[in-house]
Order: C-alpha cells, then sequence, then structure tokens
C-alpha cells in the first residue's frame, strides 16, 4: 500500500477495516499461511529513529563470543566495549528468528505495508528474508515503514484498539499469472483485472471462465458479508481450478486502480457494475501495455555511491563505526 494511500485512508475511518492484523483472523482459511507478531514499542522507536544501527543480534547472530558481521569479517573488540550503545532487542528478535526457522524464508509487511522501496538494499532486492539481518535491514531502511508507524499513532491518540504487527509470511514464489486484484461496491463485486497488465498470458485466456467463476465463489461465499466497507479492492492468487487465496484488501481510490485494466470512473458507472464482476485480461500480445515499475528502485545517489565497489554491509559497517566515534567525542 503506498503512502499516497494511507494519506487517503487517514480520512476515513474505515482504514482500521484493512490493517493486515485485523482482517486476517476473519479470513485466515482463505489466506496464505502468516505470523502477526507485536511490535514492542522500543522497537517502533527504534525504527523510527535516525541513526542506522542494526540491532546487536542482527549483527553479531546472537554469538558474542565470536561475533562478525553478515560478510565473515570480525568485529573488533574495541566495538565490543560500546556495545551498550548497540540496540538490542532478545526477545522480540528470538520470535522473528523462530518464525524464519519455521518456515525457512519469509514475506514482511506491517499492518498495512510493505518495505518495497527498501528492496534495492536486500541481498535478495526482493522482499524474501533468509535471515533476521535481511528483517530488520528493510524494515529500517523504508519510508513505508515509517508512514505506516506515524499512521498508528495517529489512531491511537484517537483511542482506536489498533497497534503495530509484523506480519511474517512463509516466501512462496508466486506466478504472475495467478495474480487477480479486484474491485467491490456498494458490497458487490463489480471487476476483476489480471494483476501484472504488462504481459499477455496465454493461461489467462485458455482458463477464463474458470478463473472468472472460482474468484466469483470465493468472494460470495468467504468476503462479500464478512468485510466492514462498502467499496474496496481486494488481490488474490488463483493457483488451481478452486484455489483461491486472500493477498490483501485496500480501499476503493485511483491508486490502486492505475495498475489494473479498469478506471476509478469505469468501477463506479452504471455500465460496468451491470455486467456483476466484469473479467478483464490482455487477450492477445497487441494488447501488452508499457510494464510498470513492480519495485522501488535504488536512489540515484546511492546507486552512484556503489559503483565504487563497496558492498552495503560495508557501508553500514562503516556509518556504524562513525556513529561511534561521534558518540565517543560528545562523551569526551
Amino acid at each position: 500500500m503506498t503512502g499516497a494511500v494511507l494519506v487517503e485512508m487517514k480520512s476515513n475511518i474505515s482504514y482500521v477495516d484493512y490493517s493486515f492484523c485485523q482482517w486476517y483472523p476473519l479470513f485466515s482459511k482463505n489466506v496464505l499461511e502468516a505470523v502477526m507478531l507485536p511490535l514492542p514499542q522500543d522497537v517502533c522507536k527504534y525504527l523510527e529513529h535516525d541513526a542506522f544501527l542494526l540491532p546487536l543480534e542482527a549483527i553479531n547472530k546472537g554469538n558474542s563470543c565470536n561475533s562478525e558481521w553478515s560478510d565473515g569479517s570480525a568485529i573488533k573488540d574495541e566495538e565490543e566495549e560500546d556495545s551498550e550503545e548497540q540496540p538490542t532487542f532478545p526477545e522480540f528478535s528470538k520470535q522473528v528468528q523462530q518464525v524464519i526457522e519455521k518456515f525457512g524464508s519469509v514475506f514482511l509487511k506491517l499492518n498495512w505495508s510493505t518495505p518495497a522501496d527498501a528492496t534495492w538494499v536486500a541481498a535478495t532486492k526482493s522482499l524474501k528474508c533468509n535471515a533476521l539481518e535481511d528483517v530488520y535491514l528493510l524494515l529500517k531502511s523504508s519510508d513505508r515503514i515509517s508512514q505506516d508507524l506515524s499512521m498508528l499513532r495517529s489512531i491511537n491518540d484517537k483511542h482506536c484498539q489498533i497497534y503495530p504487527c509484523l506480519v511474517l509470511k512463509k516466501w512462496r514464489d508466486i506466478d504472475p499469472c495467478t495474480e487477480f486484484r479486484c474491485f467491490v461496491v456498494n458490497k458487490e463485486l463489480v471487476g476483476i483485472s489480471q494483476r501484472d497488465v504488462s504481459q499477455y498470458y496465454k493461461h489467462i485466456e485458455n482458463d477464463k471462465y474458470n478463473i472468472q467463476k472460482d474468484i466469483k465463489s470465493m468472494f460470495t461465499e468467504s468476503i462479500q458479508s464478512k468485510f466492514g466497507p462498502d467499496d474496496y479492492s481486494f488481490d488474490v492468487i488463483r493457483y488451481k481450478k478452486d484455489k483461491v487465496k486472500i493477498v490483501d484488501f485496500g480501499p476503493l481510490n485511483e491508486a490502486v486502480t492505475k495498475n489494473s485494466l479498469f478506471t476509478y470512473e469505469e468501477l463506479h458507472s452504471e455500465f460496468v457494475r451491470q455486467k456483476e464482476g466484469e473479467f478483464r485480461f490482455i487477450s492477445e500480445d497487441m494488447g501488452i501495455q508499457p510494464k510498470m515499475t513492480n519495485h522501488v528502485c535504488v536512489p540515484t545517489e546511492i546507486n552512484e555511491f556503489f559503483q565504487g565497489g563497496i558492498s552495503i554491509m560495508d557501508a553500514i559497517r562503516k556509518e556504524v563505526e562513525e556513529q561511534r566515534k561521534e558518540e565517543n567525542c560528545n562523551c569526551n
């Protein structure tokens, strides 16, 4: 979910309904397996703080006798004397590590947003996390995560019962031809769109009637009477016949229709609404649209910086050392 969507949601009390931790329990049988961990207050403060230090346990991998950076190089002994300066969240980190060990690899997000704007710092160049270090690196580097936390503060100021949570889903490689975005107006499914509008998928063309039928059936049986708002969008994957899983819910606005084959105006028109779940997809190569960016690229100045051959972990290590030197100078 983008920052623009979050801004719009602030003016609508239904934003609570779109929090993953709010709707997941209602649809747990129709969603990919996930673990939700309450985000402690000290972790929230750490994520919003400007200083870029990874937690002690993420860097040292829990081994105080033989601590290493993720690239295998040893941390200097004198730095260990300042370990109290390093943030550390042993209990929360242990919980995250246990989920990673259970799932093997995880996909992460907060209540509304994924750290998609920070994938350039990840070794996988995606939201796939194989280690505790990957989780903290993505969360700490993301403006979207900061926006979620800011949103949560404003909600709590209004005494609304919703709290920050870290969502960890079991990682799975999803075929883009199985992803669809659906639109609901006045609690009726009015549109289904191919999610990746840059490609022609023969599979969709060949199986279009079954895809439409399965999604409409899942909506009628599992979503329509349970989800609160009258107007909204939801994403699904339909990975085989009669098998549809919910990926996420979002508000119905122009931001979520940009990457679909419907316009916001069409979804609210009588013409579309009378078709009861119209299914739109690219039916031939001629219909392919310019490819939309599906990730946030590395900032230009950062890209130029790393052209010199320095690795991201080297840069982080250097930043840690400089911050500690500055703190020592201030203390003296």
